[in-house]
């Protein structure tokens, strides 16, 4: 029994030339009840969001969370080594100056959840190096929208409906999809 489970999904491909048709199609395919798999874009589409549905980010508080580890992480650094790496008193100063620390607590906590977040977006996002994408059309990276539509028992209507919405091109594919938090290395399709 393995660990992941691959989801295969047929669906319909719709490719579209503009965004204010694809905005209006992803409209009318919402009230009509078809599901929205996926959506690419070349570029960011205004207002897409609200139409699919995708709640907001929980991106900062895993920021603030990485801001929070990094702020421990310089405070145990310089904690450290004033006091038992390298002891230097001086003149009776204080062993574990905070305020002269703030420029490398500071540091430590914008390199943390720097590392932190692009890490993060690497998982959430499914990219990293080694994983090969699964591409459905190469011209969505230049000029073209590119709409995923699940294929239930009204497919024929679905097809129907986006050439009347004004749809370029229309085919059948399968969408493939994983339970795994990360990317995985390996071709899915």
């Amino acid at each position: 029994m393995s660990i992941i489970k691959i989801r295969r999904t047929n669906c319909i491909v719709a490719v579209f030339n503009d965004d204010e048709v694809l905005m209006g199609a992803l409209r009318k395919s919402r009230e009509k009840g078809y599901g929205i798999i996926e959506v690419f874009t070349p570029f960011p589409v205004h207002g897409i969001e609200r139409v699919l549905g995708v709640k907001r980010s929980n991106l900062g508080v895993a920021a603030f969370a990485f801001g929070c580890i990094g702020l421990l992480f310089g405070l145990s650094l310089t904690g450290y080594t004033n006091t038992f790496d390298w002891p230097m008193n001086i003149g009776g100063k204080p062993i574990w100056p905070l305020l002269s620390f703030m420029p490398i607590l500071f540091e430590c906590t914008v390199l943390i959840t720097a590392l932190g977040m692009v890490a993060t977006y690497l998982c959430i996002s499914r990219l990293a190096p080694g994983v090969i994408p699964v591409i459905y059309e190469p011209r969505s990276t230049a000029d073209k929208f590119v709409v995923l539509l699940e294929i239930d028992s009204r497919a024929d209507e679905i097809r129907n409906n986006m050439k009347a919405w004004g749809v370029e091109e229309l085919r059948d594919d399968v969408h493939v999809d994983h339970n795994m938090p990360f990317p995985i290395p390996f071709k899915l399709k």
